[in-house]
């Protein structure tokens, strides 16, 4: 990333609202809307366990490639008793002007009025079709089941903090390899 790499308010606005619209199509279960948030080859991971008991439990570790593996991410995990989710506090950072990583906190509901929280770490790519989603990470928040905290284990900011760093590299070498390849930054 170029320390000068800036988005424009417009950019901004849209990359909000493309994660936004696609709390709108969990929320709603219309699964015929992915395509207006995420691309064809857009990857989900989320932790394999609905009860960690370790930070290792936390980490995200199945994946589901494509907008069908999103629906099944979230039908088939803890996600699916979730009537709601809710974005919150989007940080966005620019990886080039067709690239870049946003870590948001998601509040989920479930129908009977219980909430959690986890965090998603989202790579967006902009599109001929808008800005659209090409990875989501979510990672559980305070969720371990800790004895001496009744039920629920604050996990620990550098755990949240890596993962985000972790989606920035990942979004600048594939913008690298992308440029090497004679793309001239092209839109993808």
């Amino acid at each position: 990333m170029s320390e000068d790499t800036v988005l424009s308010a417009q950019d901004r606005l849209e990359i909000l609202e493309t994660l936004h619209f696609l709390s709108h199509v969990v929320d709603n279960r219309e699964w015929d809307h992915l395509a207006g948030a995420v691309t064809e080859d857009v990857e989900f991971l989320s932790p394999k366990t609905d009860a960690p008991e370790s930070v290792a439990d936390l980490a995200p570790t199945m994946t589901l490639p494509g907008p069908a593996g999103i629906r099944q991410g979230y039908e088939l995990s803890q996600l699916a008793q979730y009537g709601s989710v809710h974005v919150l506090n989007t940080v966005i950072e620019p990886i080039d002007q067709d690239t870049a990583v946003t870590w948001s906190r998601l509040i989920m509901v479930s129908f009977d009025q219980r909430a959690v929280g986890a965090d998603a770490v989202d790579t967006v790519v902009r599109t001929p079709v808008g800005w659209r989603i090409s990875r989501r990470v979510v990672h559980a928040r305070n969720m371990l089941r800790e004895p001496q905290r009744q039920g629920g284990g604050y996990v620990p900011g550098p755990y949240t903090f890596m993962h985000f760093d972790e989606a920035i590299l990942r979004a600048q070498q594939g913008a690298a390899a992308t440029d090497d390849h004679g793309n001239g930054g092209q839109t993808r």
